[in-house]
């Protein structure tokens, strides 16, 4: 019986490679040793050389009497999973360093290629069979992240496509693409798979009730769990490092609040036992099991990293604690006529002023409760932003028109310490600054799905559409970093009002 030797062609470290699969055999073994470049791969279980003419010359010259050469396999276009076995294909056990082979996860990675194979009955076909194929869109708009995944294989050139929407990411471990959503990146890919005859399936993720209610069991078992004598101790280190250094008191609580969860998970072990490998089982079966974002994990692993820098001690090295991909949509924004209708809605002369108070001056809530009487400057006709985010003071200019409305607002409620306080005296509530907002959002008859961000957002952005230059409005929304600023020139109608469409220039009725 002639020796047999099939060639495949898989996607290997980034590229197209041609894999040399044949059952065990010394001969056969000794003549693959001699082909240029070939190398052996743990994770694919075969060797593989350069998806080139030359090395699909070279192999056939090389087993010419030795040993039959199928090449059909390499005359495909299409992918699809292979199963175990010594002939190439992938092993069902593969360990964790052998996966690590098949690419590292990161920006503008591939997928592993231990799952994608080149069908050899396709024959480079794009449109035949997509029925088994399908393009699986999940949406996170409340994350801004939008996840593509492949069932039934892919063709190397929607990777391409993939590529030309800017930065991306590939998560092994759910084998998806993740890239920032967008409505016009939703619609421009659905199109594009579409045209290609491949089924798009799309799934908007929402926190149904289920979810809901298995957060809340599953914090309050573990919140119900023991505290060791370390944790605890833990959770006052923690607590000293970060009053010491002036953090502000949300980060305070929300630090404790993390670490504390993070500890009771593991309930009476001692901080300095628990390893890497446990915090990212903890990761997995909890922050992502849960449906949490990426902001919750990127907050919980802040908490974590700084505990185990200031002790000094456990099996967790901070330093190489990795940060989940942070997708940066772009803000939604109101027009003018929209924040208009809202500036109006409002019930009274307390809830007007303080949504006008927050649109005019571009505030955060926590910025508008935390105004105090003193920080009105009348004669300079200015508005002093106290310890704002990062602990930041600055000045934002009043209009006249507000402070018209200061005015008779001050007539009617007379605060004494705060300009917006409750029923009871004292500080107004975050939460019904929220309510307010809501109120006017419904009265004005505006559906959209926002929170009252959406008013500093539509400041900033108006600010730039009247021409004002972005380091001024860096200065006015408080922020460090100009590239922070630089998100509303996205949203921004200045400069596209002014593009001329090409239809424009066409004899066409």
């Amino acid at each position: 019986m002639e020796k047999r030797v099939v060639l495949t062609r898989v996607f290997h470290r980034g590229m197209w490679r041609i894999a040399i699969n044949f059952g065990f055999d010394r001969k056969i073994n000794s003549h693959v040793c001699k082909l240029t470049g070939c190398k052996f791969s743990r994770t694919l279980n075969c060797w593989h050389v350069n998806d080139s003419e030359e090395s699909i010359k070279e192999i056939l010259g090389v087993f010419k009497g030795t040993a039959g050469v199928d090449i059909s396999g390499i005359s495909g276009g299409k992918i699809r999973k292979e199963g175990s076995g010594v002939t190439g294909k992938v092993k069902e056990n593969v360990t964790a360093q052998e996966k690590d082979e098949a690419g590292i996860a990161g920006q503008g990675n591939v997928p592993p290629d231990e799952d994608y194979w080149l069908d050899d009955s396709a024959s480079g076909d794009l449109s035949g069979g997509a029925g088994r194929r399908v393009v699986e869109f999940r949406i996170n708009e409340n994350d801004g992240r939008l996840s593509l995944k492949f069932t039934g294989g892919y063709d190397p050139k929607w990777i391409e496509e993939i590529r030309s929407y800017g930065k991306y990411y590939y998560d092994k471990r759910r084998k998806e693409f993740l890239l920032p959503w967008t409505r016009l990146t939703t619609d421009s890919l659905s199109d594009y798979f579409s045209s290609l005859g491949v089924p798009v399936k799309v799934i908007r993720q929402v926190l149904n009730e289920e979810v809901k209610a298995e957060r809340k069991d599953i914090g309050d078992e573990i919140r119900s769990r023991e505290l060791g004598d370390g944790a605890f101790e833990g959770l006052q280190l923690l607590r000293g490092y970060l009053e010491e250094n002036r953090y502000s008191q949300n980060t305070v609580e929300s630090y404790l609040s993390q670490l504390e969860i993070f500890f009771r998970y593991f309930s009476v072990k001692d901080p300095s036992e628990i390893t890497h490998s446990e915090f990212s089982d903890f990761i997995s079966a909890y922050v992502i099991k849960l449906g949490y974002s990426s902001s919750y994990q990127n907050q919980m692993i802040s908490a974590v990293k700084t505990y185990y820098e200031i002790s000094g001690r456990g099996k967790i090295i901070p330093q190489v604690l990795e940060r989940p991909r942070r997708s940066r949509a772009l803000p939604k924004v109101f027009s003018k006529e929209e924040v208009s209708r809202i500036l109006s809605s409002a019930r009274n002369d307390k809830h007007k002023l303080l949504l006008w108070i927050i649109y005019s001056c571009g505030l955060r809530r926590s910025e508008v409760i935390n105004i105090r009487m003193e920080d009105l400057d009348r004669e300079r006709r200015i508005l002093h932003i106290r310890e704002g985010k990062g602990r930041v003071d600055r000045i934002v200019p009043v209009s006249d028109k507000v402070w018209d409305k200061i005015d008779s607002y001050l007539v009617s409620f007379r605060p004494e310490v705060f300009l917006f306080e409750g029923q009871g005296g004292g500080r107004y509530s975050s939460e019904s600054v929220y309510h307010v907002f809501k109120e006017a959002l419904k009265s004005a008859g505006i559906s959209k799905e926002v929170g009252v961000h959406c008013l500093r957002h539509s400041y900033a952005t108006h600010l730039h559409e009247s021409g004002l230059d972005i380091r001024y409005i860096q200065e006015l929304l408080g922020h460090r970093s100009s590239r922070t600023t630089e998100i509303y020139t996205h949203v921004s109608r200045r400069n596209l009002i002014s593009v001329r469409s090409p239809i424009d220039d066409l004899d066409i009725s």
